[in-house]
């Protein structure tokens, strides 16, 4: 029930219009007879009912002229991004009340495209506003809730239609001798940002590099924010909110760029082996993007953990990587925490990280760590961080047994 009370500075008259139009519109469960023993009227209760009406047309007329006097309502309208990806949107929107319950009408008017957007809720509110030239406009104050529309991910239509841009597969030939060690970390690729078209001087440059020779082992690290999202909402790992860019050929592109290496590489080594190597843009798909390859090629070593820290170890080679977006400020005194025994045991130690785009080497307790820069295109969020004007090249890395022996820049 409202407040039937007395408010501070209310008349004793418009105290009793206030509850005699409360009455009528249904806000207070008084009886009439008890409002006219309220105010000791010398009236009626049905009497005192019928003046009601008048006194309704008058707050409602009084109304009228107050809204004359400011000319309109100054209407707040708000959008809020959530956290989860959705949008709050708060906005005076003119509509019938047929359109109030149509959600396509309501995506249209609060800016957004039935395409790529669904109506999570929905709430209108009358909201009548006055002008002179118009009158009283029955507006509604609508606040509704959308998320990004899931366009959803077909994994048999994704592998039909990989099937059929990917080159026909060389013969896989086994490879008995070989040497030396060819590392391939093609750090923040940002595909969606990038295409397979972007990367084709990239991916001839290492073809050639890798049929140049026959190697004991080519190490592929992948991962390392390959696609700009993690979602299909435009996303992060951790939620944030970027560009959205169109994951299905994102994925597409990565997927025939790496088989067409891998299979390369397998025809000109000993042994391929693969690692995924977590980043703070792509971590759940481009897991699953490696996961998809390990089928892919069941003869290559697949390493799929999650660590934040991997090292990889051929001869006296130590190879560690981490995309850099944790823990930068210690990377070498983590490093030598969790592997320090294997480094002990090398006359090599690198470690290879990304995130910056712009290239840096830092050598500190005999550990030598790498910076690696990328080819990509600069996307939004670095564009506005200032990551920008670095040298746009991928490295790869050969090494014998004992010795760094050259860096390739691509």
């Amino acid at each position: 029930m409202e407040n039937i009370e007395r408010q501070q500075g209310e008349s004793r008259f418009r105290h009793m219009v206030r509850l005699c139009v409360d009455k009528l519109n249904k806000e207070n469960d008084l009886d009439w007879s008890e409002i006219v023993e309220m105010f000791e009227l010398n009236c009626s209760s049905d009497h005192l009912r019928k003046k009601s009406y008048a006194y309704k047309e008058f707050i409602e007329n009084e109304e009228v002229e107050k809204l004359n006097e400011e000319e309109s309502i100054t209407y707040k309208e708000s959008t809020e991004i959530m956290a989860n990806g959705s949008y709050k949107s708060d906005k005076l929107i003119k509509m019938s009340a047929t359109q109030e319950k149509d959600p396509i009408y309501l995506l249209k008017a609060h800016g957004f495209s039935e395409k790529e957007w669904d109506l999570v809720s929905a709430r209108n509110n009358i909201w009548n506003v006055y002008s002179k030239q118009d009158g009283v406009q029955c507006l509604y104050s609508s606040k509704i809730t959308v998320k990004p529309k899931v366009t959803g991910f077909d994994v048999d239509k994704f592998l039909e239609s990989a099937k059929e841009k990917i080159v026909p597969e060389f013969k896989h030939h086994i490879i008995s001798d070989g040497d030396g060690l060819l590392e391939i970390p093609l750090f923040d690729m940002h595909f969606g940002v990038n295409t397979y078209e972007n990367y084709l001087e990239v991916r001839d440059k290492i073809i050639t590099k890798i049929r140049s020779k026959k190697w004991d082992t080519i190490f592929f690290i992948l991962g390392q924010d390959l696609l700009h999202n993690s979602d299909f909402y435009g996303r992060t790992a951790s939620g944030t909110v970027i560009e959205k860019v169109d994951m299905t050929k994102a994925w597409e592109d990565a997927f025939r760029f790496y088989v067409e290496l891998i299979t390369v590489a397998q025809n000109s080594a000993r042994q391929v082996e693969c690692s995924y190597s977590i980043a703070n843009h792509d971590e759940s798909m481009s897991w699953a993007f490696v996961k998809t390859l390990e089928v892919k090629f069941p003869e290559v070593s697949f390493d799929t953990e999650t660590d934040m820290r991997k090292a990889f170890v051929w001869n006296d080679v130590f190879i560690g990587y981490s995309h850099g977006h944790k823990g930068a400020n210690r990377i070498h005194e983590n490093f030598f925490s969790d592997f320090g025994k294997l480094m002990a045991g090398c006359k090599v130690v690198e470690v290879h990280t990304g995130h910056l785009h712009a290239e840096a080497a830092k050598d500190k307790y005999g550990i030598l760590v790498r910076t690696l820069s990328t080819k990509g295109k600069t996307d939004d969020w670095h564009q506005d961080n200032g990551f920008v004007g670095s040298h746009k090249r991928f490295q790869m890395f050969e090494y014998s047994p004992f010795h760094l022996e050259a860096i390739y820049y691509i």
